[in-house]
């Protein structure tokens, strides 16, 4: 009988060995009785690589409970698929320079806050998947707008998902290399209709959109202003005043967002302290 059994062992083990495993989110709680780990060089050279059903070679570091991305310089960019899924990790960011690195699974965490400047790490970023995270706000996405490779991107179960036109907006400020989202294809219909809801004619953003990026508001405001209700001079310093207030109004968009992810940093740091 142990003759048998070791002989089936060893002939399934390749066909195991190339199937790509997607447990259904709950059938994978978090284990909070583990102990988090630290992602280390030791722990990124122990973890099992191989070739997935998609050809591509695939590095396993999922189910690990690590807190933060760390240390990733270690993989040597030998990978096209990294799996992160079901571990605590908060920030999206940290990368080396990874320009091999295809996609990118990170299903089952905790991720709140999106580092800008994703783009000149994973320059050829192609599939992210997100399932099961922490995402709150639309704006919160901005970061992902320069990924210009990004043509599959999962933000399902996030609680981004369940704001009203969560999905035409990133329909519509994503790259337009975007074809599937949350596991269905973008159609045509929805591009058109998230132009219509999120556009202006002068081609700038509509007030759905601004509200959104939370800009503050460009309307008048019960103070007295020097020159205010005079009329200007010529329709060129009008529209160099716009452009200096929309400069204005996305520095403090980005500002917002800087302290959103030195707030997450911090979090992550004193839980795995």
């Amino acid at each position: 009988m142990r003759v048998l059994s070791e002989a089936f062992t060893a002939e399934e083990k390749p066909a195991a060995r190339s199937i790509r495993l997607y447990r259904h989110p709950k059938s994978t709680p978090p284990l909070p009785f583990r102990r988090r780990m630290k992602l280390t060089a030791e722990l990124i050279n122990n973890s099992p690589t191989y070739i997935n059903a998609i050809k591509d070679r695939e590095l396993d570091l999922s189910r690990n409970h690590i807190p933060m991305l760390e240390n990733l310089g270690a993989t040597r960019d030998l990978n096209d698929s990294l799996n992160l899924c079901t571990n605590s990790i908060r920030i999206l960011g940290n990368f080396p320079t990874l320009p091999r690195l295809r996609n990118l699974y990170l299903a089952d965490n905790r991720i709140a806050s999106i580092e800008r400047g994703l783009e000149q790490f994973v320059p050829n970023l192609e599939t992210l998947v997100l399932t099961n995270n922490e995402i709150k706000e639309l704006v919160d996405l901005e970061p992902l707008r320069g990924l210009g490779s990004l043509h599959t991107l999962s933000l399902a179960n996030n609680p981004v998902m369940r704001k009203a036109n969560a999905r035409l907006w990133c329909v519509w400020r994503l790259p337009q290399t975007l074809r599937v989202l949350d596991f269905e294809r973008v159609k045509e219909s929805e591009r058109q209709q998230a132009r219509e809801l999120f556009g202006a004619q002068d081609g700038g953003l509509s007030g759905l959109a601004r509200s959104i990026l939370a800009i503050e508001s460009t309307e008048p405001k019960n103070t007295f202003e020097p020159g205010e209700g005079l009329a200007t001079e010529n329709e060129g310093d009008s529209e160099e005043k716009a452009s200096e207030d929309a400069q204005k109004e996305q520095n403090i968009a980005d500002l917002k967002a800087r302290i959103r992810d030195e707030m997450a940093q911090v979090e992550a740091m004193e839980e795995f302290i």
